[in-house]
């Protein structure tokens, strides 16, 4: 994405305007391009635990700043679009916010911070998530089963930084009502998705 010459002229705008920047009214439309942009490359997705974002609306999508727009080191890279992603509010507000721990050496971040090697949790647009990590869900009715498959250092370190588990076992945890109900899978579903709630289980 890049901004257009009156998006430029707003953002240098808010920018002379005294007050929080990035919550200046100016840079609404602004943002809602920025949430387009990255729901459309990023297939509808948190960029960090993988929720599904399919039909959800704007306002429960964070923008997320990867080097954080609240620490005065980063603040020259608020409008990097590259600095930029899409997040749950879980990842976001909850775990990540404002830290910087997930910074391999903090005094060698700038200028080239654009290097995936620099960080130590899978860098949402200079890493590809997948070869770190493989996302396996099975669905079954209204119940989803989600398993994170960790493949590499920076995957396993992803995994424990945004706690991953948890989301695991809560999926674990309500899919297991199906489960205890039925000793065995119900012989009337597909058997695909028998295979594929079984390995899923296997590997929980």
């Amino acid at each position: 994405m890049i901004y257009t010459g009156d998006e430029t002229q707003i953002i240098e705008q808010a920018k002379a305007e005294s007050g929080d920047v990035w919550k200046n009214k100016l840079l609404d439309s602004i943002k809602r391009r920025i949430k387009t942009h990255y729901r459309t490359n990023g297939c509808e997705q948190c960029c960090y635990c993988k929720r599904d974002f399919q039909d959800e609306f704007n306002m429960v999508i964070d923008i997320e700043h990867i080097l954080p727009k609240g620490n005065a080191l980063f603040q020259e890279y608020m409008f990097d679009i590259e600095n930029m992603n899409i997040s749950c509010k879980r990842c976001n507000m909850s775990i990540k916010n404002d830290r910087i721990d997930f910074i391999v050496d903090i005094a060698k971040i700038k200028p080239l911070y654009k290097d995936a090697s620099k960080y130590y949790f899978i860098h949402p647009n200079f890493d590809n998530y997948f070869e770190h990590i493989d996302y396996e869900v099975t669905i079954r009715n209204n119940k989803k089963l989600i398993k994170y498959i960790r493949k590499t250092d920076k995957g396993n370190y992803t995994y424990n930084y945004f706690r991953l588990e948890k989301i695991e076992v809560d999926t674990f945890n309500d899919v297991q009502g199906i489960i205890e109900q039925d000793t065995e899978l119900n012989p009337y579903l597909p058997e695909e998705t028998k295979t594929a709630l079984e390995d899923l289980i296997d590997k929980l």
